[in-house]
Parts: C-alpha cells; sequence; structure tokens
C-alpha cells in the first residue's frame, strides 16, 4: 500500500479476521526531482512555428483550511498556489487529488520557428495553458502523469526480526505441567498430565505494516503482514521404561487444556535414585506468514517464508517429578475363639 504520511513502524498488533487486512490510500511524501525539457522537433520547412514544453514538478503540502502547490518556474522563480480543498475550480486543486499516485507536472512553453531543421527558440518562458492571455495566471498549466511503482524499486523489508519477537513471546509463556493424583500417583491407574498457562493454546493472528525503502520520487510501498501462530500440538515424555503410551483420563481430573494420562507399571522408587519420574512436555507450534500490498498494478497477496525452523518448540519448566506407588494389603489379625 502505497500512502503519504509517516511509517507506522513496524508494531505489531492483534489482527481481527472479521476486518480483513486494510491497505492503506496511495500517497506520495516528497518532491519528485528536477524539471525536465522536451522539446518537439520535427522534419518540417524553415519557418514552420515550433515549441518546447518545460515539466516544472508541483509539490503539495496540506495546511489549515487550504493546500499550498509549490513548483519552479523554467525562468528561475518559485511559485505557489493556496488551493481551496472544496473548490473544483481550480486545476491545481484536482490535480493535488491524485498527486498520490501520479506525477503532477506545472507546463510551461516557450515559442520559437524552426530553421534547419531545429527549433530556434526565442522569447520567454510562458504559461502552456494562458493562450494569449497577458494577465499572470495563478494557476498553473496541470498535468497528472501516473508514476509507475512496484515491489523492485519499492521491496519489502524483512519479517524475519518480527517472527523472531513472535516466538520470544510463545518462549515467555511456556505454561507450566500439572498433575492428578498429586504428589502420590498409584500403578496400573492412570494418571492425568496437563499444562496450565499455555501462551497459545489454539491460534493467535498478529498484522504489522512496514514500509519499503522509498523509489527515486520518494514514494514508497507500504506492506502489512499476517503472521500466523498455529498450536501444533504436545509430545509428552513420561519417563516410563516400559512406554510413552497415553491412555483415557479418568473423569475424575476434570477438564484441563491438553489434558492426557499415562499408566505407570512400576513404582517410581525403582525407576530412579530420587524416586520419582521425571515428565516432560514440549509443545509444537506452527507459523505461516502472508503478505499484502498494493502498487501500480493493484492489490497483491503472497505466503512468505517465516525464516524459522518448523515446528517451533517450546518447553515448560521441568521436568515435573512424579511419585507413582502402590496400594499394599495390612494382614488383619483374627481373634482365636475363647480368646
Amino acid at each position: 500500500m502505497v500512502y503519504a504520511g509517516a511509517a507506522p513502524g513496524g508494531t505489531l498488533v492483534q489482527y481481527d479476521a472479521r476486518a480483513g487486512i486494510q491497505c492503506g490510500r496511495p500517497g506520495n511524501t516528497a518532491p519528485y526531482g528536477a524539471g525536465t525539457p522536451r522539446t518537439t522537433t520535427n522534419p518540417v520547412p524553415d519557418g514552420t512555428p515550433c515549441q518546447t514544453v518545460y515539466y516544472a514538478p508541483v509539490t503539495f503540502q496540506d495546511l489549515p483550511g487550504t493546500i499550498r502547490a509549490r513548483w519552479q518556474s523554467p525562468a528561475g522563480p518559485a511559485a505557489s498556489a493556496a488551493i481551496d480543498p472544496n473548490s473544483n475550480g481550480a486545476v491545481v486543486s484536482a490535480a493535488g487529488v491524485t498527486a498520490a499516485t501520479n506525477d503532477v507536472s506545472a507546463l510551461y512553453k516557450q515559442l520559437g520557428t524552426y530553421q534547419g531543421g531545429q527549433c530556434q527558440l526565442s522569447g520567454g518562458w510562458e504559461d502552456f495553458c494562458q493562450l494569449g492571455d497577458p494577465l499572470p495566471n495563478p494557476d498553473p498549466c496541470i498535468l497528472a502523469e501516473p508514476h509507475r511503482i512496484v515491489p523492485a524499486t519499492s521491496p519489502p523489508p524483512s519479517v524475519q526480526p518480527y517472527v523472531q519477537e513472535v516466538l520470544r513471546d510463545l518462549r515467555a509463556q511456556p505454561g507450566a505441567v500439572r498433575s492428578l493424583p498429586s504428589p502420590y500417583g498409584l500403578v496400573n491407574l492412570p494418571t492425568c498430565f496437563w499444562i496450565d498457562g499455555i501462551g497459545v493454546p489454539g491460534e493467535r493472528d498478529l498484522t504489522m505494516v512496514l514500509p519499503g525503502p522509498p523509489d527515486p520520487s520518494n514514494r514508497r510501498i507500504y506492506y502489512t503482514y499476517l503472521i500466523r501462530v498455529f498450536f501444533a500440538g504436545v509430545r509428552w515424555d513420561f519417563d516410563d521404561p516400559y512406554g510413552n503410551d497415553q491412555v483415557l483420563p479418568h473423569p475424575a481430573c476434570g477438564q484441563h487444556p491438553q489434558l492426557t494420562a499415562h499408566s505407570y507399571q512400576m513404582i517410581s522408587e525403582k525407576r530412579s535414585a530420587d524416586g520419582f519420574y521425571h515428565v516432560t512436555a514440549t509443545e509444537e507450534y506452527q507459523v505461516t506468514v502472508d503478505l499484502y500490498w498494493a502498487d501500480t498494478y493493484g492489490a497483491h497477496h503472497q505466503p512468505v517464508d517465516p525464516g524459522v525452523p518448523l515446528p517451533i518448540e517450546v518447553t515448560p519448566p521441568g521436568p515435573l517429578d512424579q511419585y507413582v506407588g502402590q496400594v499394599e494389603a495390612i494382614p488383619v489379625s483374627q481373634a482365636s475363639p475363647g480368646g
């Protein structure tokens, strides 16, 4: 998107799918460079009238209640005009509206005649549109020509620093592994595990606007990036030498994010010196990046490589120390008869 004003600054904001991707209006931000004379030459008889046309770039400045147009006359003095933005009577006002996507020039002419196949000029420069009017014309003769801008002249900046920012946010909110029953589980009964406080339990969508570098006219394309982060599941390691199978959680465990369960066949005191199983969880995420922009040839969209290895792995602090014991029968003595 090409528009006037300061760059939005590359700030990530929450994306609302209902609103869609919004592209900015086109606009210019600075003068377009030096004027250029363009001389008409044709093989015509001597004495035939001819002229040179000078294209003086016009710039526009928004002021309270008016628009100021400025340009440099080929005769030397700088020229300007105050334009009423609510008036349709001034040619320059109409050109100012299209200055965002057009190169606007004030046209001057210098007259002459052909001599020996060359246009020999005489007299001074005058407004191309005065048509013999002896009075100074405050509204210059305006020509608006479409300005071509494409990613080749204002390429998109890298999105990778902002993807890294998203990854830092993910890793700053890994959540915490919990279990039930806790702290004591039992062999051959499901022990439930889940993660509390995970940063992105489903999907998080972010948008940002970044300016491309200015082209020679000081116009630029403003690019909108859509970064989507998807939760892709959890890899559990239950630290069980007999297997890492997941089983159906017991209803008594309730409802928790990423709830699962594992049934141990051996007490934890036989597994490790400290008497615990050491349970870890690895969260996996996928990231996609889409790029949107508008240039001379319309609106565009293409996917972009996020520039990071996928899936992205995030590990909650841990491991969780889970004790697993067993129910032992306690002998009950029975009194003898008579005694």
